[in-house]
């Protein structure tokens, strides 16, 4: 079935309620290969990190509808994609991170291939959207050793992440790290392009951190997202979460989205 390449959704849903709602809106659009359909869930800047290959990136709408392509998929036998059932990780008046992911099957209602899948669903104006996807990998349903092995492997990059901003190392912070990375915000994504960059956000000066508890919230054989929960020694504190992923023999973070609250 072509997929229309129209930028204005017809007759389809621009509003959701709540971030399960934008989430499996998601899913519905997807069946429906409508490209309209499917950016009108997002919001923008919008981008996928994969945590082992290509960062996407969408600054507008039109820009994810153009890019919608349906053809390989079809090809594999594939007819839709359920969502697995979402759980909240962190959330805010204006934030979530949800935890989910999906499967795709073929018309014999059989399993081709799955993935493990958080969401960060934002609320900067009266709906909710993706803002982001922070995607561990696609596999074929069989978890392995190799799963809980990367999951320590990503909290252990994590870690040293967040001992180096707390001694306010940027430049070790951009070791850690592959680019583009990504930061999300509500209503914003940002490219940091490089090392450089990263190291002058990251020395700007942060709260030192009183308290830091760190663990993978999905794993796959090559990478991991892994939840953060920080409460700094002047009050407030954060909850995140990291996308990490292994290339050759380096674990590196290719994004984060931080909610942080205030003393």
């Amino acid at each position: 079935m072509p997929c229309s390449r129209e930028t204005r959704p017809r007759g389809f849903r621009t509003r959701f309620d709540t971030p399960e709602d934008a989430y499996f809106g998601f899913f519905d659009a997807d069946r429906s290969q409508d490209a309209a359909a499917w950016a009108a869930v997002m919001r923008y800047p919008h981008a996928r990190v994969r945590a082992v290959g290509e960062t996407e990136y969408f600054e507008a709408a039109r820009d994810y509808a153009q890019a919608a392509d349906w053809t390989a998929r079809v090809a594999t036998g594939w007819v839709r994609t359920a969502g697995r059932q979402p759980t909240r990780l962190h959330e805010s008046r204006d934030r979530v991170h949800l935890v989910g992911g999906w499967t795709r099957y073929n018309a014999e209602d059989e399993p081709i291939l799955r993935n493990m899948v958080t969401y960060i669903v934002t609320r900067p104006a009266g709906s909710w959207g993706i803002q982001a996807r922070f995607a561990v990998g696609a596999y074929d349903g069989r978890e392995d050793r190799t799963f809980a092995a990367a999951a320590d492997s990503a909290v252990g990059q994590v870690r040293r992440y967040y001992d180096a901003l707390d001694e306010n190392d940027g430049k070790a912070c951009a070791e850690l790290c592959r680019f583009p990375m990504i930061e999300v915000g509500v209503g914003e994504v940002t490219r940091i392009e490089d090392g450089m960059q990263l190291a002058r956000r990251v020395s700007r000066g942060r709260p030192r951190i009183n308290d830091l508890a760190v663990a993978a919230a999905q794993s796959g054989a090559r990478g991991a997202i892994v939840a953060v929960t920080a409460e700094y020694a002047s009050g407030g504190g954060e909850r995140s979460v990291l996308v990490v992923g292994r290339e050759a023999e380096s674990w590196r973070i290719a994004g984060i989205s931080r909610m942080v609250q205030e003393a």
